[in-house]
């Protein structure tokens, strides 16, 4: 038997198949069983977020992160009765996506598969960052950031080879390690309940479940921590055409993996609540605070079992994350809103080589952004986001499908209908407002991007060039207003000399010029130069008009003219470029530290303000690198034609 990881290789083989010679439809061979889908389910539901957010969440809302914990196991079950209707009524590969895809089409489908293969990244980077932190944890000294970052990558590329080369783990080998995991939390579970009293008198304070809550931050933490179920049912999902007599297993399997994940992670919860002493100051630094709980109680055997854990829990959840991704990539491909050349596969192991090198591509930028222009956390938070956009969606799929196929045999139908899924998709929208201002503010230029993707791809070369000047006024007018927020109500400092003044009075300056041109650019963009060119011949000389019939009038330029309007286009082209290299520059000096923003905005802390500075001149520096060879492209192809 084969893992999810391998799942994905054999629906490629199978779909590829199926659009090739083969017209017969295959069907994948059901091998899973209810115990195995479980054990499955809760293996890849507990990832390294437990360890690495649980401090955050307790400092946060103390006490109340148990309620936080109960709303989320609520609202992903609630989605899971949705998922398991969607799943019995169309039983084949594609997760998600693909109920989205039937019940959706067009520009929804490819949103929400564009949305969950992000969140699927976000998770892997989360959980490759949370692996290398268990790491740390081994070394007397922090990881310094590039040393960090580093391994970081190895640790992504070696997943990735891994996936590439073993066509993914077995799954038996998953179900044992899934074991393991669970057999290292009972004890955790048991040595704070009844030997912590013995050896931890000091921290052990049963108190200290009583203590005063706070009801925002039990929202907040509510969707911080959502990240602890999603994995559940989206990797389940990918999972459901493998079980056996999945009319009736899916919704179990769903229903039991989380209301067993769930069990653990309150049980988790109640033994670090009575274990830190009344004290919940400072554990959002404590990366693993687990491992430090059982080290209080068991010494340094209870520490290096926690280590343990965390490195199989976030092992599991890199496999199963970059798994899914993958599959949600080439599942866009084979529906052809990618890119036909991903659905490629390799010949010796059965893997979309380019779906994979992309996935990992994507995940590598999304890792850097964390590390340098955030935390561990952030990852967190905008995989946490992405999931909720997507599960929105997901309900809303569930009401669609329901109501245009009604011919589909439903073996089991989601209760309260159209209720239910109206009110999960309400409270994820809802909940996803709740998270960081700068994973929100990502997730909107996620979506932006990839609606311009969708709209570029299905566009003729007239409305993509249209796009991108309606991109770049976006852009412009964004700038105009940090450039204005920079001026007036933001604080910069400098470890170099004079660099602040610099950077406000020639940086700045050079970057307003920028924004300047890039005017003149869209208006250029909307009517051409050849053509301006072409209006005042029409107007004031006559003479170059070579014919002239009625309103059709055919222009023949002096060779000394083309030249000029082709050499002008270079030129704006090759600005565009240029100035795309400035943008960059400027971010590359607040990734190294060489500017800072004390103050951004009031309300508005730093890292968040030099976040959302560096995220939007990242955007509008892809747009002008994307138009300048755009229309380098168009000039030299215009040339070349002799028109």
């Amino acid at each position: 038997m084969e893992s999810n990881a391998l799942i994905t290789n054999f629906r490629c083989n199978i779909n590829k198949k199926l659009t090739g010679k083969y017209s017969k439809r295959i069907q994948p061979t059901r091998t899973v069983g209810l115990a195995s889908g479980i054990l499955y389910g809760i293996g890849c539901g507990i990832g390294g977020s437990i360890f690495i957010l649980l401090g955050t969440a307790i400092e946060a809302a103390k006490s109340g992160i148990l309620i936080s914990l109960i709303l989320g196991g609520i609202l992903i079950f609630l989605t899971a009765l949705n998922y398991s209707e969607l799943s019995t009524s169309l039983p084949i590969s594609g997760g998600a996506y693909n109920f989205s895809k039937e019940a959706l089409g067009g520009f929804l489908a490819f949103i929400i598969g564009f949305f969950l293969w992000i969140a699927n990244i976000a998770t892997f980077s989360f959980s490759a960052q949370a692996f290398v932190v268990v790491i740390d944890s081994f070394f007397p000294a922090t990881l310094i950031p590039p040393l960090f970052l580093i391994i970081v990558i190895i640790s992504i590329l070696f997943t990735a080879i891994v996936v590439f080369r073993t066509q993914r783990l077995a799954l038996r080998t998953l179900i044992i390690l899934s074991i393991i995991l669970l057999v290292l939390f009972a004890i955790f579970i048991f040595a704070g309940l009844f030997i912590a009293p013995i050896t931890n008198k000091s921290r052990f304070s049963p108190q200290f479940l009583y203590s005063e809550i706070n009801f925002l931050s039990i929202i907040s933490m509510f969707s911080l921590m959502f990240i602890f179920f999603t994995s559940i049912t989206s990797n389940v999902a990918y999972l459901n055409p493998d079980l056996k007599n999945p009319s009736k297993n899916i919704p179990k399997v769903n229903i039991y993996a989380i209301l067993a994940t769930l069990s653990i992670y309150l049980s988790i919860s109640v033994v670090v609540l009575i274990n830190i002493g009344n004290n919940a100051s400072g554990l959002g630094d404590s990366p693993l605070l687990l491992a430090e709980v059982l080290f209080n109680i068991l010494g340094i055997p209870g520490y290096i079992l926690m280590v343990l854990a965390a490195a199989i829990s976030t092992f599991i959840a890199m496999n199963a994350a970059l798994g899914s991704a993958v599959s949600v990539l080439y599942a866009l491909a084979r529906d052809h809103y990618v890119s036909n050349k991903l659905t490629k596969v390799s010949k010796k192991r059965n893997v979309p080589s380019l779906v994979l090198i992309i996935t990992i591509i994507i995940a590598i930028i999304f890792t850097l952004l964390s590390i340098f222009f955030a935390n561990i956390g952030f990852s967190a938070n905008i995989a946490t986001f992405i999931y909720l956009i997507g599960l929105a969606f997901v309900n809303y799929a569930a009401v669609s499908l329901r109501r245009k196929r009604k011919e589909l045999d439903r073996p089991f139908k989601a209760p309260f209908f159209p209720y239910l899924p109206i009110i999960v998709m309400s409270f994820c929208l809802i909940l996803a407002l709740f998270l960081e201002p700068r994973a929100i503010f990502l997730g909107g230029i996620i979506f932006i991007i990839g609606i311009t993707y969708y709209l570029i791809t299905i566009a003729d070369r007239h409305s993509i060039v249209l796009t991108m000047a309606g991109l770049k006024v976006i852009g412009i007018i964004v700038i105009g207003i940090l450039i204005w927020v920079l001026k007036n109500f933001s604080t910069l400092n400098s470890p170099l000399n004079g660099f602040v003044l610099i950077f406000d009075d020639v940086l700045l300056r050079i970057l307003i010029f920028i924004c300047i041109f890039t005017v003149g650019t869209v208006f250029l963009d909307i009517l051409p130069l050849k053509e301006l060119v072409y209006f005042f011949i029409r107007k004031i000389n006559k003479k170059e008009v070579a014919i002239d019939i009625g309103i059709g009038q055919i222009i023949e330029l002096k060779k000394s003219k083309a030249k000029l309007i082709y050499y002008v286009n270079m030129i704006i082209s090759a600005v565009q470029m240029g100035s795309s290299v400035f943008i960059f520059i400027l971010v590359s000096l607040f990734a190294s530290d060489i500017i800072n923003i004390d103050i951004f905005f009031t309300g508005v802390g730093e890292t968040t303000g030099e976040y959302i500075f560096n995220t939007i001149l990242i955007f509008f520096g892809g747009i002008l690198l994307f138009s300048g060879s755009l229309s380098l492209y168009r000039n030299r192809e215009t040339k070349a034609l002799g028109i």
